[in-house]
């Protein structure tokens, strides 16, 4: 037998684990009533369908659980996914089913059929859930409660309660006959794919095939886009006797700061992706991440490479704004990591013994959408 050459050369070898991966923002979960489910579909589980073709198996077109899934298995653009969990009859409240599916697994789009959604007991409480969990509810509102909507002089409508709530993730689009319109709208979103160039985007203007163009009157117009209401509409456009049948206008959630569906998503989609690469910086360390600006340094180097693939993919964008540390005016490419690698040397010895880095302070600045032009015209 020859002399092992692994005697002389010893080689040990590391191997990196594959640490976490990011969320996937087209994932949504339909809740079906129980009285809906095919045989062998047991409440309190769900069920993955890549096509309506496949979902049409268990749901029959006259369910509200095809209909729902509908607006967001059909049509452009496409989606790949939809999951749809069997709600229990007897739930005492919908939070409960919320809860036993979040146990189970994580989806961002939350859906609900036209009987839950008509009980603004019931809207409140999924929107809540919603809030607390960071996953975006879509409050679609049709028929009488579109109307309620619609009527300036009414504020108990389900709109205005939201509003006063102030809820970040939920956003009620109302439809007159369409009971799952503002599902098309989301799938917009579903579809950007925020590893590439220029793919954010904004709801507004986006068009829904299938979904039925609005023409509706200017007082109806005016509650939806009122501060109270906040609600979004698929309208028809007019100019002068042209017509683009079908915008989505007025895309707001009921933010108490004021923000559109995708300053939401998109930020949303930004912390994961912070939140994903800082975890495989520190957990797929071969040795370790040492507490010095060196090991500061690298954390800050993630973070920067994350910020960097949000502004290529048109979430960040440049702009002049005013410092709150110095009350300067300064230009940022759309954002700025203040922490600097030497600062872990000051880091207070309870931090240290509890193997923390020194805090990563990091300012956004999104690059936003234009939605309105005002011109001014010099005629001579």
């Amino acid at each position: 037998m020859s002399y092992p050459a692994s005697n002389i050369i010893r080689v040990n070898y590391r191997i990196s684990p594959a640490g976490l991966g990011t969320a996937n923002f087209a994932s949504a979960m339909l809740f079906a009533p129980e009285t809906e489910l095919p045989a062998g579909f047991a409440a309190n589980s769900y069920r993955s369908y890549f096509s309506l073709t496949s979902l049409a198996e268990d749901f029959a077109d006259t369910t509200e659980t095809y209909k729902a899934a509908q607006r967001w298995l059909g049509g452009v653009p496409a989606t790949r996914e939809l999951k749809v969990w069997g709600a229990a009859t007897e739930d005492a409240t919908r939070v409960a089913t919320l809860n036993k599916a979040r146990n189970m697994l994580w989806w961002y789009w939350t859906m609900w059929t036209a009987p839950v959604l008509s009980v603004k007991d019931d809207v409140l409480a999924i929107a809540q859930w919603c809030e607390d969990n960071a996953s975006m509810f879509i409050n679609n509102q049709t028929g009488a409660s579109a109307t309620e909507i619609r009527d300036p002089a009414d504020v108990d409508d389900i709109a205005t309660q939201l509003t006063t709530a102030g809820f970040r993730h939920v956003y009620t689009a109302a439809h007159a006959t369409d009971a799952y319109a503002g599902s098309a709208l989301a799938k917009h979103f579903a579809a950007v794919n925020y590893s590439a160039d220029r793919s954010t985007i904004t709801g507004e203007f986006k068009k829904s095939p299938g979904v039925t163009a609005e023409d509706l009157t200017d007082t109806a117009y005016s509650a939806m886009q009122s501060a109270t209401k906040k609600a979004v509409f698929y309208s028809v456009v007019e100019n002068q006797g042209s017509v683009d049948s079908g915008r989505w206008l007025n895309t707001l959630t009921h933010s108490t700061y004021g923000e559109f569906i995708d300053d939401v998503v998109n930020l949303d989609a930004c912390i994961n992706f912070l939140t994903t690469a800082l975890y495989n910086t520190v957990g797929n360390q071969v040795t370790k991440l040492a507490q010095t600006p060196v090991g500061q340094a690298v954390l800050i180097g993630a973070a920067r490479a994350t910020m960097q693939q949000f502004i290529n993919n048109g979430y960040l964008g440049p702009r002049n704004y005013i410092d709150p540390d110095d009350g300067l005016e300064k230009y940022t490419i759309g954002f700025e990591i203040l922490t600097k690698p030497e600062d872990i040397l000051d880091l207070l010895d309870a931090d240290r013994d509890a193997r923390k880095s020194a805090p990563l302070r990091i300012r956004l600045f999104r690059a936003g959408a234009i939605h309105i032009v005002d011109v001014d015209l010099d005629v001579y």
